[in-house]
């Protein structure tokens, strides 16, 4: 049986082994197989269920990739984490986006990867959007951290915005205004 090494104990984000890029439909299997481990393990950090999105087949993973803006940290070629901006389709709406997917694997947290994953959609926001929103469950204090340091601001909150089984939770309603 394989033992499986951490990125941080094999020290690939020391040695500038790091890459953050736009995703496309060659990285399906990659994306989907992060997400998924996103949803199982922390449910209550996204909107999306994971029974949702494990149905969905590689080439909608793929097509999804392909016509969004999801943006993915690789750590010596494997993807460690994403990060995602979505953009309204309707006219009134297009001027501001929302920042979705934030997830970073467990052996690769603390070494700036979320960071680099959000100011990556902050980049390519700034060029088509006047504000980036995002919303992050209360209890999440390293994710609301993050997006201060980033300068976002809070604009709300939203009692039981997300229900997971019976369980309710809070969530802050963040902006960041690009110009």
């Amino acid at each position: 049986m394989a033992t499986k090494i951490s990125l941080a104990e094999v020290g690939l984000l020391e040695a500038g082994c790091l890459e953050v890029r736009r995703l496309s439909g060659a990285d399906a299997a990659a994306f989907q197989a992060l997400r998924l481990e996103a949803l199982a393990g922390h449910p209550a950090a996204f909107a999306a269920a994971y029974d949702e999105e494990a149905d969905q087949s590689l080439a909608e993973v793929a097509l999804r990739l392909d016509h969004s803006a999801v943006f993915g940290a690789f750590a010596g070629g494997a993807l460690a984490g994403s990060a995602g901006v979505a953009i309204p389709a309707r006219a009134k709406k297009r001027h501001k986006g929302d920042l979705w997917g934030v997830y970073v694997r467990e052996d690769a947290r603390g070494q700036g990867l979320g960071r680099r994953l959000v100011e990556a959609v902050i980049e390519h926001a700034r060029g088509q959007l006047e504000q980036l929103h995002a919303t992050v469950t209360i209890g999440n204090h390293a994710a609301r951290q993050l997006y201060r340091r980033l300068g976002f601001q809070t604009y709300g909150r939203e009692p039981r915005g997300l229900k997971v089984g019976e369980t309710y939770f809070d969530q802050e309603l963040l902006v960041l205004l690009l110009r």
